[in-house]
């Protein structure tokens, strides 16, 4: 398999997750200011973070990952909720998204989350079409 890489996407990536998610939702791109306003919004939620999936030092998904404390459990106190996954519609059903979504699992273990929630919209077309539902 090809060099895969991720990284916490940061201001400077607002273009590379601007062309994913118009990708995903088969929308148009978003103006520079709507996508900045959100940027700025999502960077007051504490533990919020966007990643960046890089093949070959492009581009090619993205998730996120919220982390939440919990009182819920003895010894357990950190849970994950995992969604706007999108891979580039041209590099899907090759693999990637699995590993994306491995890589995830990880990043949310060693944040030391004993439980990862996904989230998905129900309305795409995809995901009704898998026949999960």
């Amino acid at each position: 398999m090809p060099n895969i890489e991720y990284q916490i996407a940061t201001k400077k990536n607002l273009s590379s997750l601007n062309n994913l998610y118009a990708d995903i939702n088969n929308k148009p791109l978003m103006s520079e200011n709507e996508i900045t306003y959100l940027w700025q919004q999502i960077q007051q939620v504490p533990d919020y973070y966007i990643y960046l999936t890089y093949l070959d030092k492009k581009a090619i998904g993205t998730f996120s990952l919220l982390f939440m404390p919990t009182m819920m459990h003895s010894g357990f106190h950190k849970s994950a909720i995992l969604y706007s996954a999108a891979i580039l519609s041209s590099y899907r059903s090759q693999g990637y998204g699995k590993q994306m979504m491995q890589k995830a699992l990880r990043i949310s273990a060693d944040a030391g989350c004993y439980k990862v929630t996904l989230s998905s919209n129900l309305k795409r077309d995809a995901f009704m079409r898998s026949g999960i539902l």
